[in-house]
């Protein structure tokens, strides 16, 4: 209960911040007045965007754990697992929160704690190396665009850029040292200690050790699927593709069309570039104001406001609302346990 009560005071006020920016920036029934005139149409092709994006978030959990481990109803584990990664990536600084509680999850399903590390690090993995693929073809096509016309542009750029890649680094270094694992490890249970998902993180700890020997085990045996592995990563590069194209469908729902939709993505890739250096959930400041920064090429002044609370709620908002519906069940197991 505590839980849940938590949880619900972190989305209040993270939806508060959003709303008092608004408020306190632009006339509320101004605001509320241009939302109404929007094109509907290109407001559900969002929606239909964010739906995908979590479809396609669990199909790709779901065939990389399909070569490690085979269960009854794996594909709605898989969403469920997946919703999970979505609500608590949100919800914590750099997104810290998805990969912790989807390995707690995975573990209350009976996924033994070695095979779900190894499916959500080589998941990882693939996700950090198509956006940093995916980042350096947008800047070698459109950078020079962006530069011209926004100030210190190129200081941001490369400072995200650079970011991503040494998670990669550590993400590859992770999965082949198993002393990095261990380490990390006490550090991901003291964390779900703090948040009140593990009661005694030493005793997890000891209980999961041996199946270090299998996460690592596991990550070589995955790698060995190139297959697998480059489906999943197509997937993942059409996944992040629909996502980056949200604030198109915004800019459509505004009635504008002289942006291309690349343009508009590669805006969209250059803006989570920025967003992924800065320790708050979701961004939270730096997604409004480097919208505001970025997207001011596109909208007239008197629109990027409601653009960024449209935009924000599609992309952000949603996965809370949309991922608190699986964060708060309970897995039939632990059901049963609380019940005998």
């Amino acid at each position: 209960m505590r839980n849940k009560i938590f949880n619900s005071i972190v989305v209040i006020l993270s939806a508060c911040i959003l709303l008092s920016f608004f408020v306190f920036s632009n006339n509320a029934h101004s605001l509320v007045l241009t939302l109404k005139t929007v094109n509907k149409f290109w407001i559900f092709v969002a929606l239909v965007c964010m739906l995908a994006f979590w479809l396609l978030e669990a199909i790709i959990l779901h065939i990389i754990t399909t070569i490690l481990y085979k269960a009854h109803n794996l594909f709605y584990k898989s969403i469920k697992f997946a919703m999970i990664g979505q609500f608590f990536g949100s919800l914590t600084p750099f997104a810290s929160g998805s990969q912790p509680a989807q390995l707690y999850a995975m573990t209350e399903y009976g996924i033994p704690a070695g095979i779900s590390g190894s499916i959500l690090m080589i998941k990882f993995i693939i996700h950090q190396t198509v956006f940093t693929i995916y980042s350096m073809l947008v800047i070698g096509l459109k950078f020079s665009y962006f530069h011209s016309k926004i100030k210190y542009f190129i200081y941001f750029a490369l400072l995200g850029f650079t970011f991503n890649t040494l998670i990669i680094i550590v993400a590859f270094l992770f999965s082949s040292k198993e002393k990095l694992t261990k380490k990390l490890l006490i550090v991901i249970l003291n964390i779900l200690s703090k948040i009140k998902l593990v009661k005694n993180p030493q005793k997890k700890y000891e209980d999961i050790e041996k199946e270090l020997v299998s996460f690592h085990r596991n990550s070589a045996i995955i790698g060995t699927n190139k297959l697998i592995c480059i489906n999943a990563s197509i997937l993942t590069f059409i996944q992040w593709t629909i996502f980056y194209s949200i604030p198109y469908c915004v800019y459509r729902a505004f009635g504008f069309n002289s942006a291309s939709i690349f343009t508009m993505i590669s805006a969209q890739i250059f803006l989570t570039i920025i967003m992924s250096c800065v320790p708050l959930p979701g961004g939270e400041g730096a997604a409004e104001g480097g919208f505001f920064i970025i997207f001011k090429l596109f909208f007239p002044q008197n629109l990027l406001l409601p653009a960024i609370f449209l935009w924000r709620i599609l992309s952000y908002y949603s996965c809370i609302a949309a991922g608190s519906l699986f964060a708060f069940v309970k897995s039939n197991s632990k059901i049963k346990a609380n019940n005998a």
